[in-house]
């Protein structure tokens, strides 16, 4: 069979902008395809135009390629799938299948990610267009689809699936098994994407450290915490790749790509000490000269001796995953962290001379004002230890997490357009949306804007020399840190909203 699979352009709202670079899942998914003997092409809607945007629907940024380019750059497949991995984007991935059916009436059109698993039903009845949702871990899935496809047999045969039945109304088959042998897997088929793209532009989550690859030591995550859509999408079972593997990878991107830094996209990366460590003793073993950054971190399994070893190995960036100063907080949404054991870990990362971060989330269904207070209180000693980036964030109930479920059954959230467009408040500024009983929006973009402003500005006064290099490094093209990268695009973002005035203006002076 023919198989498509198309990677939606990126929006964004507010000057902050979107963090372009290539995205793993529909990669892994098409080697999986590729391997099973069938045709495979990637429509990478983002990277294939990737210095393009514009604003959309008045004040959303669209990067990427549009409808029209699309048109004369896909062609005929029996099966064509879509990525929608964030719910915010949803309303725009609607637009895009359903004019993807026009141009291929007799096309098989199917859709996968987080959002999809999270909305299967609620995404076919709002997009006709659809014939499929597929939910969960993708490589086996849509490969046993596509066979099932090609044999012309009943989506029933087909694991993890969810379509209308001959009632109307929706028919789910058996959630398939957690893949048990990553270390099986195909490597992404990076081939099918124009990786020169990003990797020219040094495009990542983390800071600009020369050509970028993102890649998967582990897949999965142990814990459920109550604002995570995790659990639903890929269940609790957490598993390691084998860290020779891992490192083959790496020098693999280095000879094909030329590739100097890694990104790990890991659910959480370090629940083993002994796998992240291993990895950490391959990585030396063969002296690879790179970087590599982590996401999300969580502290039950490191300390000063493991952090050490990290940046031996080349770690020079981590992210914590902290959320909140206050235990109450933390245990309300079953996030067991010790913030102190954090605040420690920080500490001892910033003595080695690593680029941190941590993540807030403030407005949680359980915080008061005295909870709060604890986290400002906290991050205001990080920020006079020399943390260099604090990410705010109010808290949204994204769709998947056990606390979306528990507002939408005590009908808090309307599925529609309007709440998913709120989603996109995780990244503006300039607004908030309050789900919280305690803070209304107004208070709650004070407390984010506080939190952040008093943190930065106590950063920048004790350590005065960040001062100069924020404003120095953008200009010059340089990126040192996340949030001079953060000022990099605010600065396009201005220019794209400019430009857009400039038309305006110019159409009404005509």
């Amino acid at each position: 069979m023919k198989v498509t699979l198309i990677r939606p352009p990126v929006y964004s709202v507010g000057l902050m902008g979107p963090q372009l670079v290539p995205v793993l899942g529909i990669a892994y998914i098409a080697a999986a395809i590729r391997e099973a003997g069938h045709e495979v092409d990637i429509v990478d809607m983002c990277g294939e135009a990737i210095d393009r945007s514009e604003m959309v629907n008045g004040k959303y940024v669209q990067y990427g390629m549009t409808p029209a380019t699309l048109k004369t750059r896909i062609q005929f497949a029996d099966a064509i799938g879509f990525a929608c991995m964030f719910s915010q984007d949803w309303p725009f991935h609607r637009g895009l299948i359903q004019y993807v059916r026009e141009l291929f009436p007799e096309a098989v059109l199917f859709a996968g990610g987080e959002h999809i698993t999270a909305l299967p039903e609620f995404c076919l009845e709002d997009c006709p267009s659809l014939d499929l949702c597929v939910l969960g871990e993708g490589d086996g899935a849509i490969v046993d689809l596509i066979h099932m496809l090609d044999k012309e047999g009943s989506l029933s045969e087909a694991p993890s699936l969810v379509y209308r039945d001959k009632n109307g109304g929706y028919a789910r088959t058996k959630r398939a098994e957690r893949i048990g042998n990553i270390d099986a897997l195909s490597w992404p088929a990076w081939d099918l994407i124009p990786m020169e793209n990003y990797l020219s532009r040094g495009l990542t989550y983390h800071l600009k450290r020369g050509r970028t690859i993102p890649m998967l030591a582990t897949r999965g995550c142990p814990y459920h915490c109550s604002f995570c859509s995790n659990e639903n999408m890929w269940g609790r079972r957490w598993l390691p790749r084998d860290p020779k593997s891992v490192v083959d990878e790496m020098e693999h991107y280095i000879k094909i790509y030329k590739a100097e830094n890694f990104v790990f996209s890991d659910l959480t990366a370090v629940i083993s000490r002994e796998s992240i460590v291993s990895l950490c003793q391959e990585i030396l073993r063969r002296k690879l000269r790179i970087t590599w950054q982590l996401p999300t971190l969580r502290t039950e399994s490191l300390d000063a001796e493991v952090l050490r070893v990290m940046y031996a190995a080349g770690c020079r960036e981590l992210d914590f995953a902290l959320e909140s100063g206050s235990t109450d907080v933390l245990k309300s949404v079953d996030k067991r962290n010790d913030p102190k054991k954090i605040c420690s870990l920080i500490k001892d990362g910033l003595k080695l001379g690593m680029n941190l971060s941590t993540n807030i989330v403030i407005g949680l269904p359980q915080e008061r004002f005295r909870d709060f207070l604890k986290t400002y209180g906290l991050m205001m000693k990080l920020a006079v230890a020399g943390l260099q980036e604090l990410n705010v964030f109010p808290f949204v109930p994204y769709p998947g997490s056990r606390l979306f479920k528990e507002f939408l059954e005590q009908k808090k959230i309307k599925l529609g357009d309007e709440y998913f467009m709120k989603l996109f408040g995780y990244a503006d500024l300039s607004k908030a949306v309050s789900w919280s009983a305690h803070f209304g929006p107004r208070t709650l973009s004070g407390m984010r804007f506080g939190l952040l402003s008093s943190f930065y500005s106590l950063m920048l006064i004790s350590h005065p020399l960040r001062m100069l290099q924020l404003f120095i490094n953008p200009a010059r093209g340089r990126v040192n840190t996340k949030l001079e990268g953060v000022l990099q695009r605010v600065f396009r973002n201005i220019q794209i909203t400019f430009r857009k005035s400039s038309r305006i203006k110019l159409h009404q002076d005509i």
